[in-house]
Formats: C-alpha cells, sequence, structure tokens
C-alpha cells in the first residue's frame, strides 16, 4: 500500500479543515463545560409533614415522610427519625413537605385534639410499662374485663417508679400520658389507680 506523501497530508487537511475546526471547538466547549460544573449536590434525610397537619395534632407514622435537603438547607433541630416525631404534638399549623423541628411542636408539653384530654393512664405492672412508648395504642379494660376505653394512644412515656401521676399510679408506680375523651378520663380517675388493665397492641 502506498504511503501518503507530506504534500498530500497538508492537502487532505486542507480539505478537512472546516469538520476539523468545528470537532476541536466543541471538544474545547466540552471540556469547558466539565470544568464548570459543580461536584454532585450532597444531601441528607430529614423528616417532613406528607400532608396538611393541623395545629394540636399528635404525629403519627402516616403523617411523615423523608425528603432530601442539602446540608445548607436543614433548618436547626429538624427531626431525623419517626421516634423524634411520633407522638409529638404540633404547635402550628404545617403544609405538606413542612420540614418537621423541636420549634414546630408544642412547647415543653404533648396537647390533645379538639374533643379530648390529656389524662395520665395507671400501669398495673413494671412489664406492662416498659412496652408503653409515645405513639403506642393501648386499649383499658376494667377489673371485670369490661372496656373501659380502645384504641388509646400514649402521648408521653410512663414515669419512673415513684414519681406518682395526676390519678396516682398503678401496682408498677408508673403512669403514662394519654389522649381520651374527658368521659374515659373520668372513668380512670374513678379507679384512682387500682382494677385497671392495660392491653397493649
Amino acid at each position: 500500500m502506498k504511503r501518503p506523501t507530506p504534500s498530500s497530508l497538508r492537502r487532505i487537511l486542507y480539505l478537512r479543515r472546516r469538520p476539523l475546526a468545528a470537532l476541536c471547538a466543541f471538544g474545547a466547549v466540552l471540556a469547558a463545560l466539565l470544568a464548570l460544573s459543580p461536584p454532585p449536590s450532597v444531601t441528607v434525610p430529614v423528616l417532613a409533614a406528607r400532608s396538611e397537619v393541623a395545629a394540636g395534632t399528635v404525629l403519627t407514622a402516616e403523617h411523615l415522610t423523608t425528603v432530601m435537603l442539602p446540608p445548607s438547607a436543614v433548618p436547626d433541630g429538624a427531626f431525623t427519625t419517626e421516634s423524634d416525631a411520633v407522638g409529638r404534638a404540633v404547635g402550628a399549623s404545617l403544609t405538606a413537605r413542612s420540614v418537621l423541628t423541636s420549634a414546630a411542636m408544642a412547647d415543653g408539653m404533648r396537647v390533645a385534639r379538639p374533643g379530648h384530654v390529656v389524662a395520665a393512664l395507671p400501669l398495673p405492672n413494671s412489664g406492662i410499662a416498659a412496652l408503653v412508648r409515645p405513639g403506642a395504642v393501648v386499649d383499658v379494660l376494667d377489673g371485670a374485663g369490661e372496656t373501659v376505653a380502645r384504641g388509646v394512644r400514649v402521648l408521653e412515656p410512663p414515669t419512673a417508679p415513684g414519681e406518682g401521676g395526676l390519678f396516682g399510679a398503678g401496682a408498677s408506680g408508673s403512669v403514662a400520658l394519654v389522649e381520651v375523651t374527658p368521659e374515659v378520663a373520668a372513668q380512670i380517675a374513678t379507679h384512682g389507680g387500682s382494677g385497671l388493665v392495660v392491653v397493649v397492641h
């Protein structure tokens, strides 16, 4: 095969000078864009409201979703795990995808939904007390096995033995704060911490 001479190579390059120039220009632009492109953004997961949440709502897992934000956009006190939020009461109404923070919660306490009150539920033994946590749902029965209340949501974990409570303490010496109707709160108070059976779902 005949090798091209220098003059023929120059002629080939001259005839293809425009496509070659365009290719070089494209390569230069591509290199510039790659050099100027920002590095992949770093994001972190935080908890947010899945939908609108009314003030006073006691949060459950169904109210929560996870969103990804740049670290610089994460507000102080943002919640990152469900345990941070479940059982907490919202201090003000939230829009969908609002980041949940400690500042957005009711200040220093759990509050009940409209039509409900917060009551202290005496716990009958330490085994039940160990299972009762914020967000847990319990049924309350009297000594005869009759239902006092079903689907009672726990707002605050049990107090330590000996701390007592609003309506006294059960055999375990512990009480948990729960959200109930005023009628159920009156029934719990009537029993005075004795004869109640607490069933954890």
